[in-house]
C-alpha cells in the first residue's frame, strides 16, 4: 500500500484517541512554556490552524510495508522532517511536504535544516510527546489567501523563504508554492556557488514576474535595481576600484565591485593561473 494512502488511516486513528485522552490530568505537571506549546498544537489539530517553525533535521521513522520475500513482516523507513518548538517533537511525513505533483527528490529533505516553514498538525501523541504534521496542508492555504484575498499578480513584491541551496540552484517557497531558481533569476552578480551567498531559512524580496492559481514565477533579481544602469560613469575605464574575489578561469579571475557589478580582471602576459 502506498504510503500516502496509509497514513491517514493511522492519523484517524490518533485523532479518536485524541478525544478520550483527559488533557486536564494529563498536562497537570507541565510548566507554563510546555503548557503553552501543547496549547498550539491543540488548536491546530482542532482547527487546523497554522503553526511555524524551524526544521531542525531530518528522521526515519519504521512504517510496516507488507510482507518480505519470506514471508516476514517488513519495514521501511519513511523521511519526516523533524521541527520542535520547545519540548515536542513535530515530525512532518515526505508525502506531506510537497504540493502533490510538485514533489522534490528525497536527499532535498536533508539540505533543508534551519529553513522556516509552516505546517498544519494532523495528529498527535501526548504520551510520545511527538506530533505529526502536513505542510501541504499548511501550503493550500497559503495559496488560497494569496490568490483569493491578496490577489497576488503580475509586478507585485512578495516575501520568499529560502528551502535549500545547492551549487547552482537554490529552493524558495512563496504564495504557498516551491520553486527553484537558477542563477539568473537571483542577481545581477555572477555567483560562482550559491551556497556562498544563500542559506536555508534565509528570507528574500522577489517580483512577481507571472501568477495565477496554478503557480507563480518570480525573480529575485527584478526587486533589486539593477547595478549595472550608469555603471559607466562610476567605474571609468583606466579606474581602480575594491573588488572581491568570486571566481577565476585560465585567462583571469572575476570580481564583484561593492555595488554589484561583476568585472572581469585579466592576467598580465607575465603570470598563468598555476
Amino acid at each position: 500500500m502506498n504510503e500516502k494512502n496509509r497514513l491517514p488511516d493511522e492519523l484517524n486513528l490518533t485523532r479518536l484517541r485524541f478525544y478520550e485522552t483527559d488533557f486536564k490530568a494529563l498536562d497537570y505537571s507541565l510548566t507554563e512554556k510546555e503548557q503553552a506549546e501543547w496549547n498550539a498544537i491543540y488548536a491546530s489539530y482542532r482547527s487546523s490552524s497554522i503553526l511555524s517553525g524551524e526544521i531542525i533535521g531530518v528522521e526515519g521513522v519504521p512504517l510496516p510495508d507488507g510482507e518480505d520475500e519470506d514471508g516476514t513482516d517488513g519495514k521501511k523507513e519513511m523521511p519526516c522532517l523533524t521541527v520542535v518548538q520547545y519540548r515536542v517533537k513535530v515530525l512532518i511525513p515526505e508525502p506531506f511536504v510537497w504540493k502533490e505533483g510538485d514533489e522534490r527528490e528525497t536527499y532535498v529533505l536533508g539540505h533543508m535544516a534551519g529553513a522556516k516553514i509552516d505546517y498544519i498538525i494532523t495528529g498527535v501523541d501526548c504520551e510520545g510527546q511527538c506530533a505529526v504534521a502536513s505542510r501541504a496542508l499548511a501550503m493550500e492555504r497559503q495559496r488560497w489567501h494569496a490568490h483569493r484575498v491578496r490577489g497576488v499578480q503580475e509586478g507585485d513584491i512578495v516575501d520568499c523563504m529560502v528551502l535549500a541551496v545547492g551549487a547552482s540552484h537554490l529552493t524558495l517557497t512563496t504564495c504557498g508554492h516551491d520553486l527553484t531558481l537558477a542563477q539568473a533569476g537571483l542577481s545581477y552578480s555572477y555567483l560562482g556557488d550559491m551556497r556562498e551567498s544563500y542559506y536555508p531559512g534565509q528570507s528574500l524580496k522577489a517580483k512577481v514576474m507571472a501568477a495565477d492559481e496554478e503557480g507563480v514565477a518570480v525573480s529575485v533579481r527584478e526587486a533589486e535595481p539593477n547595478p549595472y544602469i550608469g555603471a559607466e560613469f562610476r567605474h571609468r575605464v583606466g579606474s581602480t576600484r575594491i573588488a572581491k574575489i568570486t571566481n577565476k578561469y585560465t585567462g583571469g579571475i572575476f570580481g564583484r565591485l561593492r555595488d554589484g557589478c561583476t568585472v572581469v580582471c585579466r592576467y598580465a602576459q607575465q603570470f598563468s593561473d598555476d
